[in-house]
């Protein structure tokens, strides 16, 4: 039974991305990784994605894959936001999955507040989660709370290795009836995905592989991609004096796009600039710190 469920996979996705599953990936006992393919290369019916408030962060962790460590200090700007917003909902008939709201640190913008109220303005159905490392939520007033309870928006904070108040955290939040849930200890280690800078690897392999395809849907300026790494790269390139390019195939402009349905089969496919992912040298278990901004952390 479990050799019939991996052929359909396997042929599923041959179909879909033109070649074979690695060998590899096929062990027997790898069922998880399985369904891990099997949840990110079938089309959605539902749209989610995320949105950077802010480029900069905080923090500064080492392999950042949004390279919010190496950003200069950048806000976006919140007509942009709920234009983008108005389309989605037009193209969604205003139900999404979820949406994202983070960075670089969301707790920097100024007009935070009036972030957090716009996208229950434009969806009724899913969830709305503000992803924070918890440094400045104590600071946060009142009409922060407010606003998070009367917008159901959750607010999750990555367990980075740091001090944090959680029992003054956990008690405004009760206090405000707002959710708090605390992300994966994974955090107190990081992995790194190397950068290929010829662009030599296999696109197709490289999606195949990849944790964030079709995953972790990011927006910017009008625009959908299908990671984070492809818009943030311009943070790298800046800071590194590199030039690796993104094409236009390699998002899709929600403008242009005349349904749903083509975003969804947009972001089923691996995109030209998968060809600088190097998959297949994932390294993971590294101790977390903060960045030294040395090219050795994304190469």
């Amino acid at each position: 039974m479990k050799e019939k469920t991996t052929l359909k996979i396997e042929h599923f996705i041959k179909k879909l991305v033109g070649r074979s599953i690695p060998e590899k990936i096929l062990m027997p006992g790898h069922t998880w990784l399985l369904k891990i393919l099997k949840r990110n290369l079938i089309k959605r019916r539902i749209f989610r994605f995320e949105v950077h408030l802010t480029e900069h962060c905080n923090l500064n962790c080492k392999y950042c894959n949004h390279f919010s460590s190496l950003a200069e200090k950048e806000f976006l700007d919140i007509e942009t936001f709920e234009r983008d917003l108005a389309r989605i909902s037009e193209l969604t008939e205003r139900k999404i999955e979820w949406v994202d709201l983070l960075g670089g640190e969301p707790l920097l913008h100024p007009q935070l507040i009036a972030f957090l109220n716009l996208p229950r303005k434009y969806f009724d159905t899913g969830k709305i989660m503000l992803v924070t490392n918890g440094i400045l939520l104590l600071k946060q007033p009142d009409e922060f709370w407010q606003s998070c309870n009367q917008n159901n928006v959750e607010v999750r904070i990555s367990q980075y290795p740091i001090k944090l108040d959680r029992l003054e955290i956990n008690r405004i939040a009760k206090k405000w009836k707002v959710t708090v849930r605390y992300m994966g200890e994974g955090t107190k280690t990081m992995c790194r995905t190397p950068l290929d800078l010829k662009g030599a690897q296999d696109a197709k392999d490289s999606f195949l592989r990849c944790r964030f395809a079709n995953y972790s849907t990011y927006l910017e300026k009008g625009k959908i991609y299908p990671c984070p790494w492809i818009p943030n790269i311009r943070h790298f390139n800046r800071y590194f004096n590199k030039n690796l390019q993104v094409a236009e195939n390699d998002y899709i402009d929600i403008y242009k796009a005349k349904s749903l349905d083509e975003i969804l089969e947009f972001l089923c496919k691996p995109v030209p600039f998968c060809r600088h992912c190097n998959m297949k040298g994932m390294i993971y278990g590294l101790q977390w710190g903060i960045s030294k901004k040395e090219i050795s952390e994304w190469v």
